[in-house]
């Protein structure tokens, strides 16, 4: 960075990966997952009324499908070039041609595949950015990858985008799966920002193959501090995208584990403040499905992060910036 750190002002940034079934589809049956996926359009104007209540400024990484109104119109946008994954199951495309045509109509079924209406509010919303999680929930880190696929994939993003009248500058890599591959890709596609992972080893790779043990790391590390704050300033490497790294994921509120919660908000809050003082950034990120269940709890633990952070722009001035501004910013 050009700049010492004391030009800057501390800021918070949030990022939500917005995808619907489409992100969950390789990992949990519909049926298992309804009520979170049926909630989102529930969830989502509930979130933009705490951002805007808080002044917050965020960043809405979409699937491309979801610009769609249903199957038969996603069918006409194809990318030239479809993924050509190992394994075939995670390929959305071949999961669509095997759908019923039955199912394909019913209005609960395309509630979780396509929301037009939830993207137009977003838009509408002052400081929200709208992003891509690429067209197609695209993963870039499993075997047999086909680079020509992945561009042909950003391509329709960015077009389906243009169409709506939104021009696309940042990046949400699903499954945070990031190589460099792809990143020459969206700079090419001219994307000018990524969320990056924090460079701690067990978040470093994304979700890439990550055994039993590092995952149970990682729930751990939500309630306790074992990996530290992972605040950070942003990097824009010579003629490359701005990597903006990820802090915390704001994991939803567990039943099981609700006498934990308060240490989950606790270590966010030590983490926004540090990043105050030091004039850093912290990034925070969730899917709106993460809300799905227990939804009065997850946006009440949410209010509660949002009223802290209020609290840090008033005592050490902190900036509420969504990914693009982030990247001008610190630039």
């Amino acid at each position: 960075m050009e700049r010492e750190n004391a030009e800057y002002r501390g800021s918070f940034t949030i990022s939500l990966d917005f995808e619907l079934y489409w992100g969950m589809r390789d990992i949990v049956s519909i049926e298992k997952y309804e009520e979170n996926l049926m909630n989102v359009q529930r969830v989502i104007p509930q979130i933009l009324k705490l951002f805007e209540r808080y002044d917050i400024h965020a960043t809405w990484a979409i699937v491309g499908f979801l610009w769609y109104r249903d199957f038969e119109e996603l069918s006409g946008d194809y990318p030239k070039i479809l993924p050509r994954y190992r394994d075939e199951r995670l390929c959305p495309y071949r999961y669509i041609a095997h759908l019923e045509e039955e199912e394909k109509k019913r209005k609960e079924f395309l509630k979780v595949h396509f929301a037009p209406a939830s993207i137009e509010m977003i838009g509408k919303t002052a400081g929200q950015e709208i992003a891509t999680h690429t067209f197609s929930h695209y993963y870039t880190a499993e075997p047999e990858i086909v680079p020509e696929a992945f561009e042909a994939d950003i391509e329709s993003a960015l077009k389906r985008a243009l169409e709506e009248g939104v021009e696309i500058e940042s990046i949400v890599f699903p499954r945070n799966q990031i190589d460099e591959k792809s990143l020459e890709n969206i700079f090419e596609a001219g994307v000018k920002n990524f969320r990056g992972n924090p460079e701690h080893p067990i978040y470093r790779d994304g979700e890439v193959n990550k055994s039993f043990l590092q995952r149970v790391y990682r729930l751990i590390d939500t309630y306790f501090d074992l990996s530290g704050p992972h605040i950070s300033l942003p990097v824009r490497e010579k003629e490359r995208v701005c990597e903006l790294k990820s802090s915390i994921f704001l994991r939803p509120y567990n039943r099981n584990l609700k006498f934990l919660e308060a240490l989950k908000l606790r270590r966010i809050q030590k983490a926004i403040e540090k990043a105050a003082i030091e004039r850093k950034n912290f990034h925070l990120w969730w899917h709106p499905h993460n809300f799905g269940t227990n939804m009065e709890k997850n946006l009440d633990n949410l209010e509660k992060i949002l009223h802290f952070f209020s609290k840090m722009r008033e005592k050490h001035d902190m900036l509420s910036l969504n990914m693009s501004e982030l990247g001008r910013y610190y630039a």
